[in-house]
């Protein structure tokens, strides 16, 4: 062992700690001090952080060489604000970034870099081996450690880009790596109740999606983890986390390969041994339907299902590369979750390419008729690095965009205030941003009335006389009644007032600090603002009821399936 003092290195995988959300333990960052740790022991010591305030004190007590971050749309601003927090105690100190928020060509790269100049390194794509190989090369020069010719790690030396990209696609289809927890570099994670164990199973997706990260091409070739110790980190969570009821899986499609239904054994193994997790989040494969069914009687009842269409208009699928997708595979367990009496929901997606506001209603109406218990609607943010995000796609499809706060990612660290914001569609050549902003009632309506379950008993009847409750909901949003009509319009200007023009305009308006705190202490997602608005008078819950049953009753005599004995039992 050399007596040279070791390199000292804080990795940190940032998230903000004045709201309590879902938070994750760092499985990301663990990866690579675990790799580091294998190849370079003697030579570094590294430290994890999570919490921003235990990152900021150990910055200012003890200064690491090297300082190494995530990028991702829910920390991007945080991790910028250490990078310059970092850079002002040692100006000396190597910064590295890693994660999928970043354009990849090698323009879009060169001004990223251009834009950050307190960062000296970003890693595209996986992070392990070039982060351990910049650690290698900054043992071995020890001076001028600016722009060192590392695979997969950018940088820029004056206006010329250094930067070689990986090429995944020549890969091994095994990934051997050190793994996190073995290794125990997660302990102290999984011992904190607030942090959600996460397991990985196998990288990459086949599959093309424009508007996700996971379709990126360079990432499209699947390769595993071995299965002894996938099997063995299972164990080990079960052994020594904190009794945490939620787990989630980030592989893209679980149950794509046929070894995931031992992996799911294990879990199942686990559950009945411990008690724990009862939730497992998974994102199932989209082609595997029968293997699938399989993943959910293991894991039960226990398993909520979830079956993403986005939307049911083949042209719009095309358009956004699930076209691979087969729409009977996910048919066939939608059936199973029904028959199992198994909860599933359904993600739908507005301002898709391609997608109208005639195919997003027919899509709403037909996730009600295929039979999903939650349909939840979502606005498309566009994320960096993706395929929708691009000026070439922004172009094609005459996409605008506005800006928000993101609920829960804001706070003040080393005596700045700093938050996050999604850039998000609104509007495309196909979809005006009235008409978009116009489904806002209906997708509350839809969480409200059938989510949340307040007027299920009667939209559920309405669906057992073959009737959508989409139709229903979608008349109900057109209701005049003045207390109604009053309720839905005070709903589509706030939906409407809440948008940013552009990133410069909000960055401008939340740097006040009176504004910085409103929205701290009263930002809040419209859909449960407006749910507290309306339990908040009875009257409102009384009408929006009245006006179902009228509605329902209406169409059910026109159809002649009217029974006035059901219809009152229900009210």
């Amino acid at each position: 062992m050399s007596n040279e003092p070791r390199l000292k290195i804080y990795l940190g995988d940032l998230i903000y700690d004045t709201v309590k959300t879902n938070f994750t333990l760092p499985l990301n960052i663990a990866y690579i001090a675990a790799f580091v740790e294998d190849r370079l022991r003697d030579n570094t010591k590294i430290r994890l952080f999570k919490y921003p305030t235990e990152l900021e004190k150990a910055l200012k007590e003890d200064p690491p060489d090297i300082l190494g971050l995530s990028f991702y749309s829910w920390n991007e601003r945080l991790s910028l604000l250490f990078l310059d927090i970092a850079k002002e105690i040692n100006p000396g100190m190597v910064t590295v970034m890693g994660g999928p928020n970043i354009r990849t060509g090698e323009d879009d790269i060169k001004s990223f870099l251009r834009k950050h100049p307190k960062l000296d390194y970003y890693i595209i794509n996986e992070g392990e081996e070039p982060f351990c190989d910049l650690v290698e090369s900054i043992l071995e020069k020890k001076t001028d450690l600016q722009n060192l010719p590392i695979p997969g790690c950018a940088s820029l030396n004056v206006n010329s880009l250094i930067y070689t990209p990986i090429d995944f696609s020549s890969k091994n289809n095994k990934i051997i790596q050190p793994s996190p927890y073995l290794t125990g570099w997660l302990d102290p994670f999984l011992k904190d109740p607030d942090m959600i164990p996460l397991l990985e199973t196998n990288r990459g997706c086949p599959y093309g999606c424009t508007y996700c990260a996971w379709g990126v091409a360079a990432l499209s070739k699947v390769r595993v983890r071995p299965l002894e110790q996938v099997l063995e980190e299972i164990e080990y969570v079960g052994e020594n986390s904190a009794n945490q009821k939620t787990w989630i899986f980030c592989d893209a499609n679980f149950g794509i390969l046929p070894r995931d239904i031992e992996i799911a054994k294990k879990i199942r193994e686990i559950m009945d041994k411990k008690g724990y997790p009862v939730d497992v989040t998974l994102w199932h494969s989209k082609n595997t339907s029968h293997r699938n069914i399989e993943i959910v009687k293991l894991l039960g009842g226990l398993q909520a299902g979830l079956v993403a269409l986005q939307s049911t208009d083949p042209e719009v699928l095309k358009e956004v590369g699930r076209g691979k997708i087969q729409f009977a595979q996910l048919l066939n367990i939608l059936d199973h979750y029904k028959k199992e009496n198994i909860p599933v929901s359904t993600d739908i997606l507005i301002g898709l390419p391609g997608e109208t506001a005639e195919s997003h209603l027919k899509t709403l109406f037909e996730a009600f008729d295929l039979g999903f218990d939650y349909i939840n609607p979502y606005n498309i943010r566009l994320l960096p690095g993706t395929h929708y995000e691009t000026n070439e796609q922004r172009k094609s499809h005459a996409i605008c965009t506005k800006y928000r706060p993101i609920f829960g990612s804001y706070g003040s660290y080393a005596g700045r205030s700093v938050f996050e914001l999604e850039e998000s569609v609104r509007s495309t050549k196909y979809m005006t941003e009235e008409e978009l902003n116009s489904f806002k009632i209906i997708h509350w309506l839809i969480y409200f009335g059938w989510n949340a379950g307040i007027f299920k008993p009667i939209l559920g009847y309405i669906r057992s006389c073959h009737v959508s409750p989409g139709k229903v909901i979608y008349l109900l949003a057109r209701s005049q009644k003045s207390s109604l009509r009053k309720l839905f319009d005070q709903m589509l200007e706030d939906s409407a007032n809440e948008w940013f023009e552009t990133q410069e305009e909000m960055e401008s308006h939340y740097s006040n600090e009176k504004n910085f705190q409103l929205m701290v202490n009263e930002f809040m997602k419209l859909n449960f603002l407006y749910i507290a608005r309306v339990f908040q008078k009875p009257n409102i819950v009384e009408d929006l009821k009245g006006e179902i049953i009228n509605i329902s009753k209406e169409i059910l005599i026109q159809e002649g399936n009217y029974e006035a004995a059901i219809m009152d039992l229900l009210v």
